[in-house]
């Protein structure tokens, strides 16, 4: 049996470390709340911009068959979208297990958060390390679409896709693999009709628009990946403190015992030394 001061120094550790966690659950739950509020201010603006798309779509245009038209080839690109850091549940392991499953299908990896390349151990593609937050997404996810973009149209790469978790609710993150090039769901669009204006021409705008709805796409995956790990974050902490509190509690429980059985024995040897000067 532990020693009263082994007890009570694994009480004193387990509280300092839900101390931590309680701090990470609060952190993590304030930018849940953000990140929350900025994918419902952006999807609305995403869908509209999905429609436009897929109006512009319906018209036989040579710029739009370089992102609309399917491609034979094996130089798939998969850019998998993880975490810097780790204490958020399930969100990499998930996401990786079914990674995983199709592995052998893509030709090569842009690795978004360092969990992905150091559970891969593979190098990435441009071999730069990419990280990112919801204060600086924009800028990244600008960053990584022209690259991927250039290398697209240049014929470098056959299709793109994109394996991220997916965010449904605060305790629901779905690992997800989507394919971003060529477009495949630009939605049902508006039938086109002579009120349909397209200024200079369709050609310049389809240039102009289909690059920017690109980037669009990778914005809100980044964006969408962000709120999740923000999500499962909280969840993970929330559970590690009730957990720290069963554990506070047994420990305690067997503290109480301990200090008792050390009491009672003390009253034994009172006792018999009693007895033994009779």
């Amino acid at each position: 049996m532990p020693s009263l001061k082994e007890i009570r120094t694994k009480i004193s550790s387990v509280k300092s470390t839900k101390r931590i966690m309680q701090a990470m659950k609060m952190i993590a739950t304030v930018k849940y709340a953000k990140t929350q509020v900025m994918i419902n201010s952006f999807r609305p603006y995403y869908d509209a911009y999905q429609k436009i798309i897929g109006t512009v779509s319906k018209m036989s245009t040579k710029s739009g068959e370089k992102f609309l038209k399917k491609r034979e080839g094996d130089n798939d690109l998969l850019v998998l979208i993880s975490s810097d850091r780790g204490l958020c549940g399930s969100y990499n392991t998930s996401l990786f297990r079914k990674i995983e499953k199709e592995d052998a299908i893509y030709s090569a990896k842009l690795f978004v958060g360092k969990k992905g390349q150091d559970y891969f151990k593979e190098n990435s593609l441009y071999d730069e390390e990419i990280s990112f937050t919801e204060k600086n997404y924009k800028e990244v996810g600008k960053n990584i679409s022209d690259k991927l973009l250039s290398s697209y149209l240049n014929d470098e790469l056959s299709n793109i896709y994109i394996g991220y978790n997916h965010f449904v609710s605060a305790i629901v993150q779905e690992p997800k693999i989507a394919k971003v090039l060529p477009f495949e769901n630009t939605g049902d669009g508006e039938e086109l009709s002579a009120d349909v204006l397209i200024e200079p021409d369709v050609e310049t705008f389809v240039d102009i628009v289909f690059p920017q709805y690109f980037n669009l796409i990778v914005c809100s995956i980044l964006l969408d990946a962000i709120t999740s790990e923000h999500a499962a974050r909280t969840a993970a902490m929330d559970n590690a403190t009730k957990n720290a509190d069963e554990i506070i509690k047994e420990t305690t429980k067997l503290f109480n015992k301990t200090r008792q059985a050390s009491i009672t024995k003390e009253l034994m040897d009172i006792v018999n030394g009693a007895e033994a000067v009779k």
